[in-house]
This record gives structure tokens, C-alpha cells and sequence, in this order.
């Protein structure tokens, strides 16, 4: 199966442009079927996406100083986790004062900008897919096709289409 047989056309996602403020975007939000927006510059040119994850991120600008912690070689325990939480003072202030700045975030400095290496070719294999998701890459996929953004593949889909797979499989025995 190929990419392109599981991804959403861009065609149905909502798009937002790089310089307006994350305020503008949950308006849009409340009406759509998808939580991810893509990101267009002035000329409706694809520069990006903003996930849910980068949304939240977003609220707490102390994150992007956790993101310059060196985390590799630590062990993610609930104890240091805690200790993060703690060191970085993460969601310290009250949810309204957090969600009321976060309106006036502008969504280039939330969003996140998907590499070359990052995206798919329409006619990329679906276990190419699987493993850029198991591997880290940023979800969900940017899909290409001829250098043009042609859709996104979302991990709800590849989940679903192994799900109806294996449960074929499980049938057969």
C-alpha cells in the first residue's frame, strides 16, 4: 500500500497563515474535523504545521528552554520528569493567565517546520511510514508529490489500516 492510499487530501485541512496569533486559530478550530493546521505564508505557500503538541507547547514558553537541555542520556522516570516540571517552573501560572497570553502567540513561533527528510513522497511505501513515526519523526507526515505539499498522513490512519490488517490476519486462523 502506498502513502497516498491512507493520507488526507490538504484539501481538507484548514490552513492559517505564519503571521497571525494563535487566538485567530482556535475560532477555526471549533468547526473542523482536524486538530492540525497547516501553516501558509503570504503567498499561500506551505511553511509548516501546528499540532495539538505544539499548541500546548506554545502556552508554556518555558519549554523552549527545556528543549535546550541536553535529554539523551537521561532516563525519563516520573522522578525526573518531576524534577523538570519543577526546574523550568512549567505551568507554574493559572490555566486562564497561560491560555489568555497564548492568544497572542504568533503561530511562526509555534509552528513546526517539517524538514525535506521529514516528508513523504505520495508514492513512498506504508511501512517506510511506520517506521519514520517509530523512529520520531514529527507527526503527522507531510506527504509530497513532485516537490508540491499533497497531503498529510496522519497516525489515526496507518494505525486503523494495521488494525483492519491484523484483524484479517486473526480471521484467517
Amino acid at each position: 500500500m502506498k502513502v497516498k492510499d491512507l493520507m488526507t487530501p490538504v484539501s481538507e485541512y484548514k490552513t492559517i497563515k505564519k503571521s497571525a496569533q494563535l487566538g485567530e486559530l482556535v475560532v477555526s478550530l471549533a468547526d473542523g474535523k482536524h486538530r492540525d493546521i497547516l501553516v501558509t505564508d503570504d503567498d499561500d505557500k506551505f511553511v509548516g504545521i501546528l499540532t495539538m503538541t505544539d499548541i500546548l507547547m506554545a502556552l508554556e514558553p518555558n519549554y523552549k528552554n527545556l528543549k535546550k537541555k541536553d535529554l539523551a542520556s537521561d532516563i525519563l522516570s516520573n522522578r525526573f520528569v518531576a524534577d523538570l516540571f519543577k526546574e523550568f517552573d512549567l505551568w507554574s501560572d493559572a490555566l486562564a493567565n497561560i491560555c489568555k497570553k497564548g492568544c497572542n502567540v504568533i503561530i511562526e513561533d509555534a509552528m513546526y517546520a517539517p524538514s525535506e527528510e521529514e516528508c513523504l513522497n505520495e508514492d513512498s511505501d506504508l511501512e517506510q511510514a511506520i517506521h519514520q513515526y517509530i523512529v520520531g519523526t514529527h507527526q503527522p507526515v507531510i506527504v509530497r508529490s513532485n516537490g508540491d505539499i499533497v497531503g498529510v498522513l496522519r497516525m489515526a490512519d496507518v494505525f486503523e489500516e494495521i488494525i483492519k490488517r491484523m484483524s484479517a490476519c486473526a480471521c484467517e486462523q
